[in-house]
């Protein structure tokens, strides 16, 4: 599973947890509601991370990279 996917997942359950539902996330990234399912659901294969940032600023999280 590539890490983009591993990252929506984290966010798809933070979303969940804060009680945020798809139609929330659509308005605040500008997308229809359909096209958040689409995204969770892996109906448009796996997103850019351009569209997990985005999706990570509509949850309220920030995605933030690590050097090891």
């Amino acid at each position: 599973m590539p890490a983009v996917t591993t990252i929506l997942q984290q966010l798809i359950r933070l979303r969940r947890r804060k009680n945020l539902r798809q139609s929330d996330v659509a308005r605040q990234m500008g997308v229809t509601r359909q096209q958040i399912y689409n995204i969770e659901t892996g109906r448009q294969g796996h997103p850019s991370i351009l569209t997990v940032e985005r999706y990570a600023r509509a949850v309220k999280a920030k995605l933030v990279v690590v050097s090891r």
